[in-house]
């Protein structure tokens, strides 16, 4: 196996022993006559062994030299790009809850079973934990406070009261017992977003649903200052099998949660659309809008801006 070595120079044209089988796999990991291991001696072992730890070592400290440089240039708070420079873009989309993983966008259950309630209402209530809860947010809440009509100073946040919603409360299952459920209709966060408002009554968009534009034309200036947000039927059958709405506790966003600038404690301001006289028995497609100048909306299921569908079907 090892090579001749007369007069202490190797002699590798020499024919190697012929040994059994077994033998040759025991000289292959140790060779008693050369003192190899795995055919490399202990000092070349060494040599191997001291070239990777160097090379690993340099590695290590140029990838921490990089690291720091680029932790260096980055804000934990503030994103290096933002709106249309970001992949998320410069339109916010929309989300609604109740939304189960295994059942997509369908709502479906039958009024009489617990159960079956008790899902969408447990749903529901994890989603609307931080805000009944402060000890659930990051900082507890402890730059929260009451708004009103004028933004906070930039190290606070506004609170959402969602007492706020009338008959769409955890004690009232979120009307799902009583065949009128509530959707939580939600915009999502955008750094740095400013909504342009729909807050002229002259000047709203035609396809704008009547009973927001009611809202509008009745609301003083300072309310007008709202992301409104509307639910209808996709298709007209499901216009008419949809019914009556009605928001709490308005059909909008307020102007004092805009901009999100990832303030420790911020909750997202809700709207919950309660439907009142649902068609039973049938799927029910359901498109919620936002409403902003310079929020996009497309209506198409492929990329989806500024609205979220769901499906309802009640037994």
């Amino acid at each position: 196996m090892g090579a001749d070595k007369p007069n202490g120079v190797v002699n590798y044209s020499r024919r190697p022993v012929q040994r059994p089988f077994l033998q040759r796999i025991q000289y292959g990991i140790w060779n008693p006559e050369d003192r190899t291991f795995l055919g490399r001696t202990p000092h070349r072992w060494g040599v191997i062994g001291l070239i990777y730890l160097v090379m690993y070592i340099c590695i290590i400290i140029f990838f921490s030299i990089c690291m720091c440089g680029l932790m260096a240039t980055m804000d934990e708070k503030i994103p290096y790009f933002t709106l249309a420079d970001s992949i998320i873009g410069a339109y916010p989309g929309m989300g609604h809850r109740p939304l189960l993983f295994e059942e997509g966008a369908l709502i479906w259950y039958n009024a009489d079973n617990d159960t079956q309630v008790k899902k969408y209402v447990n749903n529901i209530n994890e989603f609307l934990a931080p805000y009944n809860n402060k000890s659930l947010l990051i900082n507890q809440g402890v730059n929260q406070r009451d708004c009103g009509t004028v933004k906070p100073p930039r190290a606070e946040v506004c609170s959402f009261n969602t007492t706020s919603f009338g008959p769409c409360s955890s004690e009232n299952d979120f009307g799902y017992a009583s065949k009128t459920p509530c959707l939580i209709i939600k915009l999502n966060r955008l750094y740095d977003f400013n909504p342009d408002f729909y807050d002229d009554p002259g000047d709203l968009p035609p396809d704008m649903p009547p009973d927001i534009k009611d809202y509008i034309m009745n609301a003083t200036a300072q309310e007008r200052r709202k992301v409104w947000v509307s639910c209808m039927g996709e298709r007209p059958a499901d216009v008419e099998a949809l019914g009556p709405l009605k928001y709490w506790p308005y059909p909008g966003l307020p102007e004092v949660y805009f901009p999100y600038d990832n303030t420790p404690g911020y909750l997202s301001p809700l709207v919950a659309v309660q439907l009142l006289e649902p068609t039973l028995h049938q799927i029910i497609n359901i498109r919620c809008r936002a409403w902003a100048r310079n929020i996009k909306y497309t209506d198409s299921l492929k990329e989806r801006f500024g609205s979220t569908h769901l499906e309802i079907m009640i037994d």
